[in-house]
């Protein structure tokens, strides 16, 4: 068996024994506040032949919308700023303000302004994304070598060449880790918002579940929202991968 393979039994493996345990666990001593397994997977089936694909695309739209409108504007935003030193001292200071601000103290502000449809929770969405992709683009904007950017100038090098050629490839690999905070983030704020106010979505499927003390359907929403997770990660590292390609060809 290959070294993956082995990895991947010993997970599956472990998987096993934690279920089982929870299983017994639940049969035999308590499953008030704990459930089982074997209802959740019922749970689960019964949500899947009726509206759980409904509520996962509003809480997915909700996260793309608000990712659309935050993503763009925090790199642009961290990329004029991380090479304008005045630029910078004037506005960075505002952003860092905004950034102390709790997310969870945002939603019924935005639901006030924006009303009780998908717009707050997209505007929630789109705020968390854009400081994430903000700051990290700000520090990778800020960390190119200026030298270099010096060096073409020099040998006559416009702006945006410079840009193009030494800025934004340097700080590639920094809005990339800051798309792998934002995208798990993203359905953070989205699930907050829903959990506020909303008639659907994970978040309400959450929030509805325990005003009911329904304590299968809490482990079940959570359980769609672990692998929603789990696959928006693994978008942001396949598009990591696919960007940054030329790193491991220089290295290897």
């Amino acid at each position: 068996m290959s070294p993956p393979a082995r990895l991947w039994a010993s997970r599956a493996a472990l998987a096993c024994v934690l279920l089982a345990a929870w299983e017994l666990f639940g049969r035999y001593v308590d499953d008030t506040w704990t459930s089982r397994p074997s209802e959740v997977a019922a749970r689960l089936a019964e949500w899947a032949a009726g509206g759980l694909g409904y509520n996962v695309a509003v809480t997915v739209a909700e996260m793309a919308a608000g990712l659309a409108i935050g993503l763009p504007c925090g790199t642009l935003l961290g990329l004029w700023l991380g090479r304008s030193r005045h630029a910078a001292a004037v506005l960075r200071p505002f952003v860092v303000a905004l950034n102390s601000l709790p997310v969870v103290a945002l939603a019924p502000l935005l639901i006030m302004w924006f009303g009780l449809g998908l717009a707050p929770k997209i505007a929630l969405v789109a705020f968390v994304s854009f400081l994430l992709l903000f700051f990290s683009t700000f520090a990778g904007a800020e960390a190119v070598d200026g030298d270099v950017v010096a060096t073409l100038e020099i040998m006559g090098a416009s702006g945006p060449e410079r840009f193009r050629k030494v800025v934004l490839p340097g700080a590639t690999a920094w809005i990339m880790a800051g798309l792998k905070n934002a995208l798990p983030y993203a359905l953070i704020a989205a699930t907050i918002g829903e959990m506020m106010l909303s008639r659907a979505g994970l978040g309400f499927l959450i929030a509805q579940a325990g005003q009911e003390f329904d304590m299968t359907g809490t482990y079940a929403a959570l359980f769609v929202l672990m692998v929603l997770g789990a696959l928006t990660n693994g978008l942001a590292t396949g598009i990591e991968r696919r960007l940054l390609r030329w790193r491991g060809a220089g290295t290897s």
